[in-house]
């Protein structure tokens, strides 16, 4: 799944284009500070419930540093600029190492395909954080169902994750007696926009977690 992030991750940080009155997510890391910062100006507060996380500010590049201090799956944190406006942050905290959030406002006549592009990988990466994360940041369901595959294969779906995607996760088992090389190609079916594979070569016996986000059909 690293391998697949840091692709994701090829824009360099976590990008949030909205609107002051829109509540917009992102995710943050347990252990480690997060660096916030607003495109076009500087940070001059950041608040939220007493307790939750603690601010340390970088004065001199107008941007801070935001660590939890609780251990809540989630929560919330409100960005004031020196252009007078506030954003409101929906924060999922989960086990990743530390990141950088760039909050941007969202210009009326900007719909390029890399901004697309950029809001469609974040979500991906928060679909695969979901998926990946014991806590439940996201609606969940755990499982333990044996899905047709290959012959010498054990393939069995483990976890269920829904959001703006459908995220499945699989535990692959080579129950064969030769060295398994698995291409993430050959797990693409209709739907799917990624495949993650965190052992892509397999001894006997040896297992791998697979990971696949796919468009929701909401039938």
């Amino acid at each position: 799944m690293l391998l697949l992030l840091s692709s994701l991750d090829a824009y360099g940080a976590q990008i949030l284009e909205g609107d002051p009155d829109e509540t917009m997510h992102a995710v943050i890391s347990r252990d480690e500070p997060t660096l916030m910062r607003v495109e076009g100006t500087r940070i001059r507060r950041i608040y939220g419930a007493e307790g939750d996380f603690t601010v340390t500010a970088d004065q001199d590049a107008g941007a801070a540093y935001l660590k939890p201090a609780t251990d809540k799956p989630n929560i919330s944190a409100f960005v004031s600029d020196e252009s007078n406006r506030t954003w409101k942050l929906l924060l999922s905290v989960i086990d990743t190492p530390s990141d950088t959030i760039v909050i941007k406002g969202r210009s009326p006549q900007k719909a390029s395909m890399a901004g697309k592009d950029m809001e469609r990988n974040r979500v991906i990466k928060h679909m695969l954080l979901a998926l990946d994360s014991e806590q439940a940041i996201m609606e969940t369901q755990s499982t333990n169902r044996v899905v047709p595959l290959w012959h010498d294969a054990m393939f069995v779906l483990t976890k269920l994750v829904e959001g703006p995607y459908r995220g499945e996760k699989y535990r692959l088992t080579n129950i064969s007696s030769k060295q398994m090389v698995i291409d993430e190609r050959e797990l693409y079916r209709q739907g799917v926009v990624a495949v993650s594979v965190e052992r892509p070569v397999l001894s006997p016996a040896e297992t791998s977690d697979v990971y696949v986000i796919l468009e929701r059909t909401d039938e």
